[in-house]
C-alpha cells in the first residue's frame, strides 16, 4: 500500500471517528445524553437495531456493487427495483394471502428474470461506454419504473403488517421481531451469494469477468451469459432487500430514490466493486443513522442529511472507500 494510500485511510477513519462522536457531542449539548440504565439501554437497543438494519442495506447494495464490479454500469434505478420488490410483496401478502417471506419464493425468480430482460433491452447497450451513459440510462429507467408504479398503486403509503412483536434480550434492550427476521434472512442470502460467487464455476466466472472481461472472453467465458446472471442475481437481491424493508417500513413509490441513495452511501463507504465492503459500509451506515435519530434534536428527519453528508466527505478524502476501487 501507497504512503498516500495509507494517509488517506488513516483521514477516514479520523472522519468516521467524528461522525460518529457528533451525534453524542449534539445530543450532550441539547441534554439528550444520560447516563444511567434507561437511557444506556436505549443506545445499545439502537446499535443493535442498527446492525439488524445494516444486513438488510448491505443485501441490496451488494446487487449495486455487482453491475458496477462486473460491467462498470453505475445502475441509478437499484433503489426503485428495491421499492419494486415492496410491492411485489405488498400484492403477494394482500392479494394472493402469502406470508412475506414465502413470497420470496415466487418474487425472486420473477425478478431475475426481470434483470436478464433489462440486462438483454437496455443495459448492453451501455456496457463498456462511458460510466456517465450507463448513469443516465439507469436514471431515466428509474424514473419510468417510479411513473409506472405510480399509475399501478398510485402514490399512497402502504405498510404489510408482520411480526409487530419484540424480541426482548435484557431488561432495557428489546428490538422489533421484524428487524430480527429481515436480518436472519439477509445474512442467509448473502452468505449463499458470497458462496456461489467463491466456489461455484459460474460465480469464479462472474469474478474473472469482473476483473478483466477481454481475457474472460479469451479464456472461453461466456461474458454476455455473465452479464445477464450478473443483472438478474443484482435484481434479486433488490427485490429481496425490498421484501425485508417492506415488513418494517412503509413505501410508496416515492421511497426507492432513498435507497438508491442509500446503496451509494453504501458502496462508496466500503468501496466501489467490493463484496465485503459492501457488507461492512451497509452495518456502518445504518448505525450512524440509529444514533441521529436517537441523539440529535428531530432527528428521522436529519438520518438522511447525516447519511449523504459523510457520503461527501468520504468521496472527497477517499474516493475509493474503505476498501478501495476494486480495478477492472
Amino acid at each position: 500500500m501507497e504512503r498516500s494510500d495509507v494517509r488517506s485511510l488513516y483521514r477516514l477513519a479520523a472522519l468516521l471517528a467524528c461522525a460518529y462522536a457528533l451525534p453524542f457531542a449534539i445530543g450532550g449539548w441539547y441534554g439528550a445524553v444520560h447516563a444511567n440504565e434507561r437511557w444506556l439501554g436505549y443506545l445499545a437497543t439502537v446499535v443493535i437495531s442498527g446492525v439488524l438494519q445494516g444486513g438488510v442495506y448491505a443485501m441490496f447494495a451488494v446487487g449495486l456493487t455487482l453491475i458496477f464490479g462486473v460491467m462498470r454500469i453505475i445502475n441509478a434505478a437499484h433503489g426503485e427495483m428495491v421499492m419494486m420488490g415492496a410491492y411485489l410483496t405488498w400484492v403477494c401478502f394482500f392479494r394472493l394471502g402469502l406470508d412475506p417471506l414465502l413470497a420470496l419464493v415466487l418474487t425472486l425468480p420473477v425478478a431475475f428474470l426481470f434483470g436478464v430482460a433489462l440486462q438483454k433491452v437496455v443495459l448492453h447497450a451501455v456496457v463498456g461506454q462511458p460510466e456517465l451513459t450507463g448513469l443516465l440510462v439507469t436514471f431515466g429507467l428509474g424514473l419510468v419504473i417510479v411513473y409506472v408504479t405510480e399509475l399501478i398503486f398510485t402514490t399512497d403509503f402502504r405498510t404489510i403488517p408482520y411480526a409487530p412483536g419484540t424480541v426482548r434480550l435484557t431488561r432495557t434492550i428489546a428490538v422489533g421481531q421484524s428487524k430480527v427476521i429481515s436480518f436472519v434472512i439477509a445474512v442467509a442470502i448473502s452468505a449463499g451469494v458470497y458462496l456461489f460467487l467463491k466456489l461455484s464455476r459460474l460465480g469464479k466466472a462472474i469474478r474473472a469477468t469482473a476483473l478483466n472481461a477481454e481475457v474472460a472472453m479469451v479464456c472461453g467465458i461466456p461474458v454476455r451469459r455473465v452479464y445477464l446472471i450478473t443483472t438478474g442475481l443484482a435484481a434479486a437481491l433488490a427485490v429481496a432487500g425490498g421484501a425485508l424493508v417492506s415488513i418494517q417500513f412503509g413505501f410508496n413509490p416515492e421511497t426507492g430514490t432513498v435507497y438508491t441513495l442509500q446503496a451509494f452511501t453504501i458502496i462508496i463507504l466500503g468501496g466501489r466493486g467490493h463484496y465485503v465492503g459492501a457488507l461492512i459500509g451497509g452495518v456502518m451506515l445504518a448505525v450512524l443513522e440509529g444514533l441521529v435519530s436517537l441523539l440529535v434534536p428531530n432527528g428521522t428527519a436529519m438520518v438522511e442529511l447525516a447519511a449523504y453528508t459523510l457520503m461527501i466527505f468520504v468521496l472527497l478524502i477517499r474516493p475509493g472507500g474503505l476498501m478501495g476501487v476494486k480495478d477492472a
